[in-house]
């Protein structure tokens, strides 16, 4: 007859332990949680949008947009390797390669509308200063689109540009 008391004892704190544990799992979620979602349910975070063009950049694309309507699908602010991709049989080199190909973003990329490929790319002329990473990086992006067949074009942000001059320097002039 004790021994059943202990167990209705038993029992009810077993249940009153599981409801508390449930009730402290579900009453908000985790710190790994939030972590994983990538935003803060802190007051202080603010999420805004980014400019993806200056308005000098803005100008050229929709100059460029203008000259190749006709010829190409238009996309701006693309990953490299977004463009090509590579095979080798070293794994530890291609993803050397890859880590270097990353961060490199290219400024307008002229996409053929039946092959779906690259044809071209556009980079904007900064007149910044150049780190010695940054010209690495340039070389880098001019090797693999030479490689695969894409063609760069260098467009100076402090030059105007006119829709004939464009179709001009991009090669898609009409022969007369």
């Amino acid at each position: 007859m004790v021994s059943q008391g202990w167990s209705v004892v038993f029992l009810v704190v077993l249940v009153i332990g599981a409801g508390l544990l449930l009730w402290w799992i579900w009453r908000k979620p985790s710190s790994n949680e939030s972590a994983r979602s990538g935003v803060s349910d802190a007051a202080e975070t603010v999420v805004s949008p980014r400019l993806i063009f200056s308005s000098e950049e803005a100008t050229i694309f929709n100059l460029v947009k203008l000259a190749v309507q006709d010829h190409f699908l238009i996309l701006g602010k693309l990953s490299l390797l977004q463009l090509v991709s590579f095979q080798d049989k070293d794994e530890d080199a291609r993803r050397a390669v890859m880590r270097n190909l990353q961060p490199i973003r290219l400024d307008v990329v002229l996409v053929h509308p039946g092959t779906r490929q690259a044809q071209m790319v556009i980079r904007f002329g900064h007149e910044k200063e150049h780190t010695g990473m940054v010209d690495e990086r340039e070389r880098l992006m001019e090797t693999v689109l030479k490689a695969a067949g894409i063609g760069l074009v260098e467009l100076s942000l402090d030059h105007t540009y006119s829709v004939e001059q464009l179709t001009g320097l991009l090669g898609l002039a009409e022969e007369e």
